[in-house]
């Protein structure tokens, strides 16, 4: 039985009440009845009114929970975000940001190929990888989660974050960091498309982790540009400070 991927159980998950609980059981019941018609006859050949009919739900229904087929695909996209803010928010020093990021983005990974997850993310890799629509949608999701690790990252900065340079530096960092991930995430999604063993996929994505996020701590060493600022970093002046001793 093809089922959208598992969520992380470390992430609080505040209690709904009975309306809410109703919703999300809509919601999962017509994000499982896509996934097996996509695992059956690929992402382009299934529609909307098709989906419903699966789900035994009207067209409708299906509208006022999604907007459209890839965010139905997509819908667990949020969960794997969860994780991000405590990532960057629990950080007092650049080192640690690095490997909050680094743990971040491998615990991501973890998830999808945990024994339990292998079937539905297997399938999942092989529909994304074969429709040229969710291609396109999937790079979208990749600006969505940079946009969020930027803000994060700026918000964290405080005041001196609004300006420019350090803005740009920030937005540099992000998207460095973000590629490691990235990467780690496409060589992924081929191998299990592919069929490769769990064991060799996890030695791929480790190995591509730790070498992007070694890379970065290398580039990062020593400068304090990262380092979450104190009271006295309210002016800005000592993030201006390392950026010129860079």
């Amino acid at each position: 039985m093809t089922t959208t991927p598992a969520a992380d159980p470390a992430v609080p998950v505040a209690r709904p009440g009975l309306k809410g609980r109703k919703r999300e059981r809509t919601r999962r019941s017509i994000a499982d009845a896509a996934f097996r018609l996509f695992a059956e006859r690929g992402f382009d050949g299934v529609t909307l009114a098709q989906i419903a009919a699966e789900a035994e739900v009207a067209p409708a229904t299906v509208f006022t929970h999604y907007a459209s087929k890839e965010e139905i695909f997509f819908s667990r996209r949020k969960e794997f975000a969860d994780a991000l803010p405590g990532a960057v928010v629990n950080a007092r020093t650049g080192e640690e940001l690095i490997e909050g990021l680094h743990g971040y983005y491998a615990g991501n990974a973890r998830l999808v190929l945990a024994p339990e997850a292998e079937d539905a993310s297997r399938t999942f890799a092989r529909i994304l990888l074969a429709s040229p629509a969710l291609h396109r949608f999937h790079t979208a999701v990749v600006d969505e989660r940079r946009s969020m690790l930027l803000a994060l990252l700026l918000d964290r900065a405080g005041p001196v974050g609004a300006e420019p340079v350090v803005r740009a530096e920030l937005a540099l960092f992000t998207g460095f960091a973000d590629a490691a991930g990235a990467a780690a995430f496409e060589a992924m999604r081929a191998r299990l498309a592919a069929g490769a063993p769990l064991a060799e996929i996890e030695a791929v994505v480790r190995d591509i982790l730790a070498a992007g996020f070694a890379r970065l701590a290398r580039s990062y060493a020593d400068c304090g540009f990262l380092d979450a600022p104190g009271p006295a970093a309210a002016s800005g002046e000592p993030a201006r400070q390392r950026l010129a001793a860079q």
